[in-house]
């Protein structure tokens, strides 16, 4: 360590509305000297403990930065009121201004963290602050509100959603609500407890209608969380979620990933953005992009049913833990250092269980596709004409089993063993034959489903599955489509706003299309690969009640008899690139 480290609590940021936020700071022990600044702005405390394989505030700061941590309005030691991501454009751009002035500031600022610590950064780049000269996103909730942020193929991500507001925010807002009124603290604090045991144990995710929730939630749960589940996707949430993230900028940037966190396909998005800016001017830095076997939460890459060796953020191959990657960058960025030592693009494979350098991430060097064939076959081309029938009850939803989840609750995220989904009645299950040679699945995996249903709405989700040589079934991308929604997911599965909702028709085909999102996965010769085909994920995504009413105000439902067309005719297929 280059230096010894001072901490500063409470260094305060006046505003120019007159609010003060709040920070506590790392800097090196060295008067009169000056360091680059890193930045990050949370809503969870800012002495929250930081992973520190992740970002350690302490040890970077020891390489010589100031490392500010900072409350946002409405937060903790911050004055003002919370509006989620509302006022981060403009205080974070202050807060920057701020510390580009700070006496111990060589005047360049960095800013740094992951999920809402990332998404504040790009809302403060996009107002060109003084002094801002990079941004390191990490699982990013920033864009992409339609495809997995909000919503996902026109369904509402319930689980992710009332885990957020209840689980992150909620307690700190009752506390500041009724700072004044002693007795009536306790009482909601006890209401709040109550609602956690029911997350805890599943039951919260069960109410129907959701609107139920309101009457033992907290006011931020009631004004901001419950409402927006009687949302539609594209609307004015959505375009102030996507914002940040829908222009470049003209800044250095690292994107940080995880191939089963909730929000992948913003930080494949932002890279990519960033990557054909700087193709078009010379000016803007070409990006870099780490994606690891991890969930929003954990960089571990370890899951209660499967485990990647080599894939924890503390040690990223022979190339360090990623706060030692996030200093060497920033020292390179903001300070003139040597250029990492290791590859712009860095993935980990999942399967072959390592990591890939590569200048850019690349696209699939081919594509393949596979069909769904009667009597659960799955092979290259289709087989003949039949069909797979099912029934869906929404008061018998299929449970989220793993996957790109971040719930309350028992229910954990990744690649998680599939027997108990698979038994199930309502879930068709379609497996190759073993493979002769490895298989590196990679990029976007999209399926196309010919389906029809008894409703007049429903959804369909489909899975794509890694089947070992012991018949273990394990999750590694899936995907959902709510049917009314199904022309605005035409193109590749990803909803595009501006196409209207529109019905079924009881019994007739049509067909679906479902994007499960992205992976790198090499399957061994020996595995199979298998797809599901259902039309449940809960509390992953609200159930759909088959009526054309939504959860949230409704709790009548009815059982929707599903039918999957197969055959040259009606070729319900995925589709997936290769690597290799």
């Amino acid at each position: 360590m280059a230096y010894n480290v001072l901490v500063e609590n409470d260094v305060e940021t006046p505003l120019s509305d007159g609010a003060v936020l709040r920070s506590t700071v790392y800097r090196p022990a060295a008067d009169g000297e000056r360091f680059p600044v890193l930045l990050t702005r949370t809503p969870y405390g800012r002495d929250l403990s930081v992973n520190s394989a992740y970002f350690n505030p302490a040890t970077v700061a020891a390489e010589g930065f100031v490392v500010v941590l900072q409350d946002v309005r409405g937060r903790f030691g911050s004055d003002g009121d919370f509006a989620p991501s509302e006022q981060e454009a403009d205080d974070g751009a202050e807060t920057v201004a701020w510390a580009s002035r700070l006496p111990y500031s060589s005047g360049k600022v960095g800013m740094w963290g992951r999920s809402y610590f990332a998404e504040s950064q790009w809302r403060a780049a996009r107002r060109t602050p003084r002094g801002l000269a990079a941004l390191a996103s990490g699982v990013c909730a920033a864009g992409n509100a339609d495809h997995g942020a909000l919503f996902r193929g026109g369904a509402f991500e319930l689980g992710s959603r009332l885990s957020w507001g209840h689980g992150s925010i909620s307690l700190e807002t009752i506390r500041r609500e009724f700072a004044a009124d002693a007795a009536r603290l306790g009482r909601e604090t006890a209401a709040w407890r109550e609602l956690d045991a029911a997350f805890a144990d599943g039951s919260a995710y069960g109410t129907l209608p959701l609107n139920g929730l309101k009457s033992g939630a907290c006011t931020f749960m009631q004004s901001f969380i419950v409402p927006s589940a009687g949302g539609d996707p594209g609307g004015e949430a959505s375009e102030a979620w996507n914002w940040p993230a829908s222009e470049p900028v003209p800044l250095a940037t690292l994107h940080i990933g995880g191939w089963f966190d909730i929000f992948l396909p913003n930080t494949l998005d932002q890279y990519r953005l960033q990557l054909e800016a700087s193709r078009r001017d010379p000016t803007v830095p070409r990006p870099r992009l780490v994606l690891g076997p991890w969930s929003h939460a954990s960089f571990t890459g370890l899951f209660p049913d499967a485990a990647f060796p080599g894939g924890s953020a503390a040690a990223l191959g022979p190339y360090g833990d990623l706060s030692a990657l996030h200093a060497r960058w920033f020292r390179h960025v903001l300070a003139g250092g040597p250029e990492p030592e290791m590859p712009p693009v860095l993935v980990y494979v999942l399967g072959e269980n390592r990591w890939h350098g590569f200048e850019e991430l690349p696209e699939p060097r081919g594509q393949r596709e596979l069909f769904l064939g009667a009597g659960g076959k799955l092979s290259d081309t289709p087989g003949e004409e039949a069909a797979e029938d099912y029934d869906y009850d929404p008061l018998d939803p299929v449970p989220s089993t793993g996957g790109a989840t971040m719930h309350l609750g028992a229910d954990f995220p990744g690649p998680a063993e599939q027997s108990r989904v698979e038994d199930r009645a309502d879930v068709l299950t379609f497996t190759t034959d073993p493979l002769a040679e490895p298989l590196t699945v990679f990029g976007e995996v999209t399926a196309r489903l010919f389906a029809s249903s008894s409703a007049v709405d429903t959804d369909f989700v489909v899975r794509l599955c890694r089947v070992a040589q012991d018949g273990r079934s394990l999750a590694v991308a899936d995907g959902i489509v709510r049917a009314s929604w199904r022309d605005a997911c035409a193109e590749d599965g990803a909803f595009r706003a501006g196409v209207p909702r529109r019905p079924l028709t009881p019994g007739a085909a049509e067909e679906f299309t479902i994007s499960l999102w992205s992976t790198a996965c090499t399957f061994a010769a020996g595995e199979r690969i298998r797809i599901q085909v259902t039309s449940s994920c809960h509390p992953r995504w609200d159930r759909n009640l088959n009526t054309g009413a939504r959860a949230l105000d409704s709790s009548d439902t009815a059982v929707a008899h599903q039918r999957v067309h197969l055959g040259a005719g009606t070729p319900s297929r995925i589709t997936f690139g290769v690597l290799g």
